[in-house]
């Protein structure tokens, strides 16, 4: 019996360990790298590789904030839309904003780009509310518009797997273009780790219910028109294509 008792606290005194030296990681920028690192292996193992260029570049939304009574880009939105403009300069693709974040997001591209002497396509779908529908709405678009199947995606790191297996099962192929957040990981400040941890264990945990138990409100392309992806939540104006 003691013998027994000894091995049940000797395993409550490991799980109290790992419990202390996970806690600890979560403070650094070490739980998100290796969290980023066990990501992407899963990409890599389940996604096939490919050696087409991209026909466009895609870029996710990633949320809205309000300043001072004036809906603006969160920061992860910001950043993503900030990698596009740092690509597009290198490969002058069409873009596709995808969510409903799309009308800032062209907004925010409009002014940066135009600014700088470039004339981007950017094609809208206004209407995707999760990862899933962010997928189906750009295939839906890309035969559309008759624009190859490989991508560049952006969005930020935690989130590339799980939206590249959505991509993927929309029969679309992506190129990885990881967004760097504005907050960046530091050995000082826990608090920016806090950020980067938090949307480590989130991803984790969402792309395991993704495998496991699929969302059930995922529309499909059958679902929804042209007319509805293209058409923006802020104005009554209907458009497909924009060219500036």
């Amino acid at each position: 019996m003691k013998g027994f008792l000894k091995k049940i606290w000797r395993i409550i005194k490991l799980l109290c360990l790992a419990s202390i030296i996970s806690a600890l990681l979560v403070l650094t920028p070490l739980f998100a790298d290796m969290g980023v690192i066990a990501l992407n292996l899963f990409s890599k193992i389940t996604l096939k590789s490919t050696a087409t260029p991209a026909n466009a570049t895609v870029v996710l939304g990633g949320g809205l904030t309000k300043k001072n009574g004036k809906i603006l880009l969160n920061h992860y939105s910001r950043s993503r839309a900030d990698a596009v403009i740092a690509l597009h300069e290198q490969n002058a693709l069409p873009i596709i904003t995808s969510g409903a974040e799309s009308p800032w997001l062209q907004d925010y591209l409009k002014q940066h780009l135009v600014s700088r002497g470039n004339r981007p396509i950017i094609i809208s779908d206004n209407a995707s509310m999760n990862t899933c529908e962010n997928a189906i709405f750009t295939a839906k678009l890309l035969s559309h518009h008759e624009i190859g199947t490989t991508v560049n995606l952006i969005t930020d790191r935690y989130h590339m797997a799980r939206a590249r297996r959505q991509f993927a099962r929309a029969g679309i192929d992506t190129i990885a273009q990881p967004a760097n957040l504005d907050i960046a990981p530091s050995w000082t400040d826990f608090r920016k780790n806090l950020v980067h941890s938090r949307r480590t264990a989130y991803e984790m945990a969402a792309l395991a219910r993704d495998i496991f138990r699929p969302q059930n409100n995922c529309r499909n392309s059958d679902q929804i028109t042209l007319e509805e992806i293209s058409t923006p939540r802020r104005k009554a104006k209907v458009f497909s294509l924009i060219t500036y």
